[in-house]
């Protein structure tokens, strides 16, 4: 069932038409990184990749759903919630173009391609401390990102 440490479950005959990225270890904000994956989850490819360069520009906030407690309420949004997670964006763009590079080496339509899946989890915690002065614990974070493209207009005819 399924490949191996990915959280989304998927049956061996649907893998022919899917293509995978995944990036581990990577030293952003997995809360920021979660809100960026869920504005581009279930959109086509083409738009995914238009609203990652807005995001990672800073031309335009993320809607956060999650984790917003004492946040400023955003014009652009109509008044909602939100951010500007620069890094996470550009952390996912470049994660999502890797995506979109294997789903073509695989052979499957560029055109067609939506994002099926793409989540960011906690990955590790580091404990640092204070180098002079009074010894105060930072934890270093980080995260683990993994996305999943769909062919929808993929058969079995084309073996």
């Amino acid at each position: 069932m399924g490949r191996k440490h990915y959280s989304y479950v998927f049956d061996k005959d649907e893998e022919k038409a899917l293509a995978f990225a995944r990036l581990e270890d990577v030293d952003l904000s997995f809360k920021d990184a979660g809100e960026v994956c869920r504005a581009i989850r279930k959109k086509p490819v083409k738009e995914a990749l238009y609203l990652l360069e807005i995001y990672s520009e800073g031309k335009m906030p993320v809607l956060f759903k999650k984790h917003n407690k004492k946040l400023a309420h955003r014009k652009e949004l109509g008044g909602r919630k939100g951010r500007y997670p620069v890094k996470a964006a550009r952390a996912i763009l470049k994660l999502l173009k890797s995506a979109l590079a294997n789903a073509i080496s695989k052979g499957l339509d560029e055109e067609s391609l939506i994002v099926l899946h793409a989540s960011a989890n906690k990955k590790m915690n580091y404990p640092r401390l204070q180098p002079v002065g009074r010894r105060i614990r930072h934890d270093y974070e980080t995260a683990r990102i993994e996305i999943i493209l769909k062919d929808i207009s993929y058969s079995e005819v084309k073996e």
